[in-house]
């Protein structure tokens, strides 16, 4: 009897443990006892489908993606658009409406034609665009993938209306068409702007000068940017604070103006035949990369032009203190072709410390073109080994750098 008993208890001690019911041996439940502002930083890394559905692992975290500081807003999760835009919709009305301090709104362009309705898509995307602004938004990515900015309809006027006071500071927009001046925005507090795909429209004296009713921007990116109706116009930089400058495949300008008197660092990536600058005002340059490449057969005929590009160029940049030029710079930009013509010239830059140049270029390089008019005592070259692996197209980081005093 007594032996029938026992095991009973153990029996009910075992079926217990099992289902957790015995405190001594159950794992406390330590998620549930986190303070709320780290639940919601927790929760700011996630994409928001993600973090709403974090609302089923307890009583606690049921209602916290409500007060999470961060939108990220990804249309790839979803395999129709209505029900992206069904689930963004619920998102920003059942949300507390606190600030949001961060932002990302992605936009893929993968659903089906007959699905998407064009009025729809432009009246939903100015909602979120418009309840980004409203929420007191400090950094905010727009990403209209698929558009490249040629759709009207995606003008940044359009979408965002006229801002006069908003606490923007950094904003990246993707497949967005940019006012001139941004409309009749002014973005007082923005430091950084980065457009990709996007299309500049101009005045009608044919200038595009998006930038200047930025008065705080710092850091400015420019990728695969061209005119919103494929006319060759002028572009206008006109940023007095502006201290990096990055500019990659930038063309269809006949030219470019940079007006940029505190530019610190100057990133440069283009073909040959489109390097048009016209005037560049840059007072005190720390780095300049240049990056410059085309079809090597595109110069013949043309060498003296090619040659007088690149001089503009360089004066514009007279004021660098470290010089890179990538190995398509020096292989195809000066190349024999133009070495005993820029020999020739004498040098604009004043300031120049530092010389980086890929090793396997140096035969192309005209020296005495880059160094002899510096002020420094001892102005450097320090060669790049570049190591391309199993895969000769692609140029990996720097292997091996040596430099060596030039008198």
């Amino acid at each position: 009897m007594n032996n029938n008993n026992s095991s009973c208890e153990s029996g009910k001690a075992v079926k217990r443990i099992r289902e957790g019911d015995d405190t001594t041996t159950a794992a406390p439940d330590r998620l549930s006892h986190l303070p709320d502002f780290i639940i919601h930083h927790i929760l700011s890394f996630l994409d928001t489908r993600w973090a709403v559905q974090t609302s089923v692992l307890s009583r606690s975290w049921r209602s916290a993606w409500k007060h999470v500081p961060v939108l990220n807003l990804d249309s790839l999760w979803f395999r129709k658009y209505s029900i992206f835009q069904r689930f963004v919709d619920n998102v920003l009305s059942l949300r507390h409406p606190f600030k949001v301090h961060e932002m990302s709104f992605i936009l893929y362009d993968h659903y089906d034609e007959e699905e998407d309705d064009e009025e729809r898509d432009v009246s939903f995307i100015v909602k979120v665009a418009k309840y980004a602004l409203s929420h007191g938004t400090h950094h905010l990515e727009f990403k209209l993938l698929g558009s490249r900015g040629y759709n009207d309809t995606y003008r940044f006027s359009n979408l965002f209306g006229t801002i006069s006071n908003c606490d923007l500071k950094t904003l990246e927009l993707v497949g967005v068409c940019i006012d001139n001046g941004f409309g009749s925005s002014r973005l007082q507090m923005l430091t950084t702007l980065n457009l990709t795909w996007c299309t500049l429209t101009s005045d009608q004296n044919g200038v595009c000068n998006p930038f200047s009713n930025c008065p705080c921007l710092e850091k400015l990116i420019l990728n695969d940017c061209r005119h919103w109706d494929w006319q060759e116009s002028d572009l206008k930089i006109f940023a007095p604070q502006l201290r990096s400058l990055y500019m990659d495949n930038v063309d269809w300008f006949a030219n470019v103006e940079i007006f940029t008197p505190r530019l610190k660092s100057f990133d440069f990536n283009s073909v040959l035949k489109e390097l048009k600058f016209s005037k560049l005002t840059i007072s005190s340059l720390d780095l300049a990369v240049i990056r410059i490449y085309d079809e090597a057969d595109s110069m013949e005929g043309n060498e003296e032009s090619v040659t007088q590009r690149l001089i503009s160029l360089f004066q514009g940049l007279s004021n660098v203190t470290t010089l890179r030029l990538e190995p398509g710079t020096i292989k195809v930009a000066l190349s024999s072709i133009n070495s005993e013509f820029l020999e020739q010239q004498s040098s604009p830059f004043t300031r120049l410390k530092t010389l980086i140049v890929d090793a396997d270029q140096v035969p192309y390089l005209p020296i005495t073109y880059f160094l002899e008019g510096s002020s420094v005592a001892e102005p450097t070259i320090e060669f790049v080994y570049y190591d391309t692996g199993y895969f000769p197209w692609i140029v990996s980081v720097a292997s091996r750098v040596t430099q060596i005093a030039v008198p």
